[in-house]
């Protein structure tokens, strides 16, 4: 046990004290010890026990604290994962036996039963019906949940095939407790006719062309002759025979399709059934796309080239519906800003005057623009246009990173994702104090070399009706590579980009009643609907009731009301079944009525059946990456032996520095009172008053 000073204390003060434990002691008692009935022993006594509870109650003021060594013992967690995905569901007494056997014969560690698909927890019995198979999502799903450090091993059953996620061989490279992987399923090729992949944009354009990439495979079917066929409800729209020329044939068919009207538009793909096929789920394929009138054009007006631009291109290039147009420098015949949904300035104003010129005019158009400021901006100038962001700063410049403000409303992300923002490289900032206008939100704050500020870095909001967006740095490019180092993806980064456009791009509605939804929900997703209603001065307010009609495609209908959350509403109609839905909104301010309409599709998890063939050599590497090993459902006594032999489900010794204030302690209370009534109580018995 170690006894320490509290930091803020000198420790002459600790000195002081025993100095004035003593005064007071000598002071109260020096007179007896020239005439008084007690003995210098009784003096002595007194004086002690007057000395000791002045000195506790000091010391209690100077709150010292006590350092001291707990020792506890750990039991690791011993975790059973389980792919309840439908590629097992041919195989579910084969699983359940399997894990009732690992949780009889390993019950000594407890082991915890969790499931890839929800439940997550252990439930009764196993339900195969998870729409994918994401074995790097469930691993980092267990060491969110129980810390890497608490985790003895894992035991992990499935067939290997993964569809969603990254590469799970990868996402299990850093763990450090092993992985023992049990094979399930059956890894013999069949009589198999599959579409495996369809390629498609999610939105298409009126009257225009727009291609279908279908990737079909073909297992021991040499010879045998099907019709691909491409429908929209009954109607043909494309049918080829296609000759299979080989055992293992793969073939790619790229198919131009016209869509004749506006809004979510339902296809379906379809391949004629071969004998012998045991899986049939595969042989169909359904897909969506949204049809809209024409394309929003996005101008990226910048100070000159930069490798920010290159990656706001390419996030943006999948989505079809937006395109992109890149000026540098001024030109002679000025600009139209009417023509353009979006304007993405980059380090402009800078220090030619006729930026302040271009960017006045761009103000005036009442155009949403999102502002990317870097080492080529005057800020001065930037502030002279009072978008909403001031910032007074010499114009030196610092490195930031963000701060991600998981609070933030004007559109949905996945804050817990975006976080991995705040370790990617910094970007070049302004350095100086930032003002923001009180209808500017941030999305992420400005952490400087470690010390979060409450400057905003990335911020958006409406200003007189006109959207607005900062990113307060340059150097984006590099979060999108640092992206794709991280998990293989440039998902998180153009997710942001794409996000970040489409919110400013949405026109907002006139009639002061808005909506925001997705064009397409997968089957396995939530529903979820976003309303806003502004009074005539433009204000937010949600005093009224807004209802919801919603229609499938068999003509079921479903009418709910919008929750109130916050300033703004929030519906989550939960999760609805495959199928096209309308939908029509409505609410009343005052004497005036809103109405809202609109549609989207809910679309089915395909993946999952479209290849059943279990893949055991990825089971292997995780295995082997991880310190584990590979076994067969006939092997499990094997690996049962093996756990109960291994140190890493060991009871582990722990030792931990707990720290505790003196004033905490009670018994150091009652010490004090009983050295006061022991000194009143002598004092009483000796006749001393």
């Amino acid at each position: 046990m170690e006894i320490f000073l509290n930091s803020s204390y000198p420790f002459l003060i600790f000195l002081a004290s025993l100095a004035i434990a003593g005064m007071l002691s000598y002071l109260l008692y020096w007179k007896f010890q020239q005439d008084s009935p007690l003995s210098i022993i009784q003096v002595r006594l007194l004086a002690g026990l007057r000395f000791l509870s002045v000195f506790l109650i000091a010391v209690l003021l100077l709150k010292l604290a006590v350092q001291h060594i707990k020792h506890q013992t750990q039991q690791p967690e011993l975790i059973i994962g389980v792919d309840n995905s439908a590629s097992l569901t041919d195989f579910n007494q084969e699983v359940n036996q399997t894990v009732a056997s690992l949780q009889e014969e390993l019950k000594s560690f407890t082991p915890k039963i969790l499931y890839f698909e929800e439940p997550f927890q252990n439930t009764d019995s196993i339900s195969f019906n998870g729409k994918r198979s994401d074995y790097s999502g469930f691993i980092e799903k267990v060491t969110n949940k129980y810390g890497t450090a608490d985790i003895g091993a894992l035991v992990l059953l499935g067939d290997g095939i993964f569809n969603a996620g990254i590469d799970p061989v990868y996402a299990s490279e850093k763990l450090n407790f092993p992985i023992y992987t049990i094979g399930l399923g059956d890894t013999l090729a069949h009589t198999d006719a599959a579409i495996q992949n369809v390629s498609v944009n999610s939105t298409a354009f009126l009257d225009t062309n727009f291609p279908v990439e279908i990737d079909l495979n073909f297992t021991q079917a040499a010879g045998e002759i099907v019709t691909l066929v491409i429908k929209k409800g009954d109607k043909t729209l494309y049918s080829r025979a296609i000759r299979i020329l080989s055992e293992n044939y793969f073939f790619t068919e790229s198919v131009l399709l016209k869509p004749e009207n506006t809004g979510i538009a339902h296809y379906t793909i379809q391949i004629d059934e071969i004998g012998g096929e045991q899986n049939l789920a595969n042989n169909n394929y359904e897909f969506s796309v949204n049809v809209i009138s024409d394309k929003q054009k996005i101008l990226l007006l910048a100070h000159g080239a930069h490798p920010d631009l290159g990656a706001i291109s390419s996030a943006l290039s999948p989505i079809t519906k937006y395109e992109t147009e890149l000026i540098t420098g001024y030109p002679s015949e000025g600009l139209d800003f009417s023509e353009y949904d979006l304007v993405i300035v980059h380090q402009l104003p800078d220090n030619d005057p006729r930026s302040i010129n271009l960017l006045e005019q761009l103000t005036k158009s009442r155009r949403p623009c999102l502002f990317i400021l870097g080492k080529n901006s005057v800020v001065s100038r930037f502030n002279n246009l009072k978008t909403g962001i001031e910032i007074r700063t010499n114009n030196s410049f610092e490195q930031t990173t963000p701060t991600i403000n998981t609070q933030f409303s004007h559109f949905k992300l996945d804050f817990e994702s975006l976080k991995a923002l705040q370790g990617f490289p910094p970007l070049l900032s302004p350095f100086g104090n930032v003002q923001a206008d009180s209808w500017v939100e941030p999305l992420a704050s400005q952490t400087i070399q470690n010390v979060e500020t409450s400057r905003p870095l990335i911020a958006f909001g409406k200003k007189e009706g006109r959207k607005l967006g900062f990113i307060l740095g340059e150097g984006i490019w590099r979060w999108r590579i640092h992206s794709y180092l991280n998990d293989r993806s440039h998902h998180l980064f153009d997710d942001l980009i794409q996000k970040t456009v489409n919110y400013l791009i949405l026109k907002l509605n006139e009639n002061n009643f808005n909506l925001y939804w997705e064009n397409e929900y997968l089957e396995d997703q939530p529903v979820t609907i976003q309303a806003e209603l502004f009074n005539e001065s433009f204000e937010l307010v949600n005093e009224s009731d807004v209802e919801i009609d919603l229609n499938d495609q068999n003509g079921k209908n479903y009418h709910a009301m919008f929750d109130k959350s916050g300033d703004k509403y929030m519906l989550n109609l939960g999760i609805l079944p495959p199928g096209e839905y309308a939908f029509k909104a409505q609410t009343q301010l005052g004497t005036s009525e809103y109405t809202e309409e609109g549609h989207f599709v809910v679309s089915k998890i395909q993946q999952e059946l479209t290849n059943t063939q279990a893949d055991f050599q990825v089971l292997n590497q995780i295995a082997a990456k991880t310190g584990g090993s590979f076994i067969l459902p006939n092997e499990v006594e094997s690996l049962i032996e093996k756990l109960n032999a291994t140190n890493q489900l060991s009871t582990r010794k722990l030792e931990q520095q707990v720290y505790q204030e003196l004033l905490s302690m009670k018994w150091v209370f009652f010490i004090i009172l009983f050295l006061l009534a022991l000194e009143w109580f002598l004092r009483k018995y000796w006749g001393i008053y």
